[in-house]
């Protein structure tokens, strides 16, 4: 089985990836398309150079080295949707698809922290949009986890998740030691310092964020529309269980 987590950026994905790496029954990899859309797209990230040096570029190499690892036992991908041209054409569409998914305020809040010019590509709403799309065309069972909820009840959302994969939830996902793990990705000392210090995620009720700065509005009003559709298909999902 491989589990394909489609987040954007600043989303509790890494949080996620610390879930299901804490099971003991699964393996995970942390983006690993993610040297291959370096290479193709010039845009700037804290990383970059990093990554460029350190992982593989070949999309195709990858693709392969990740079937190889799921002969070994269930495998979860942390992926950004806004990898998914990288991935061969309907490659994915075996895997168990997961599109997490954040209210762009909270985004932009945290995600300025790193990055200076960010653009409606960097934070893959329209992207994860695009692959909602097609697993409905192409009749791909898909789930919709909305990273507020997990936040304030992560234990019922993990159960939730768990649910739907048709796998056991393990009381292990919700804790865990302090520190990273060996399979971050290089970029984790730009972007994981408070979940290494974390032992696990604790419920939080959600605050909302202060509204964009001005110069983040123009970004803001972009991803909108695509977040409100992300969001009104999670509640139709919600509502049919």
């Amino acid at each position: 089985m491989i589990v394909s987590l489609w987040s954007g950026p600043r989303n509790l994905s890494t949080a996620l990836m610390y879930f299901f790496a804490h099971r003991g029954d699964f393996q995970v990899m942390d983006e690993p398309f993610f040297g291959a859309f370096l290479r193709k797209y010039p845009v700037w990230r804290p990383s970059r150079e990093i990554v460029l040096a350190q992982m593989e570029l070949d999309a195709q190499k990858v693709m392969e080295s990740l079937q190889a690892k799921a002969q070994h036992g269930p495998l979860f991908l942390k992926n950004m949707a806004n990898h998914r041209s990288l991935i061969p054409r309907n490659g994915h569409l075996n895997w168990k698809p997961i599109l997490l998914f954040r209210d762009p305020a909270a985004v932009l809040q945290s995600y300025q922290k790193n990055m200076q010019d960010i653009s409606l590509f960097d934070l893959a709403y329209e992207e994860q949009c695009a692959l909602m799309e097609q697993f409905k065309r192409q009749e791909v069972p898909f789930l919709l986890v909305d990273s507020d909820t997990l936040q304030a009840n992560p234990l019922a959302e993990l159960q939730r998740i768990c649910l739907w994969l048709k796998i056991p939830f393990e009381n292990r996902m919700l804790t865990w030691s302090a520190g990273p793990l060996a399979e971050d990705g290089p970029w984790a000392p730009f972007w994981y310092s408070r979940v290494h210090q974390s032992s696990g995620l604790e419920a939080r009720k959600r605050n909302d964020p202060p509204p964009p700065e001005i110069y983040q509005q123009r970004i803001y009003k972009q991803c909108l529309p695509y977040y409100q559709k992300l969001k009104a298909a999670y509640h139709e999902q919600i509502e049919l269980t």
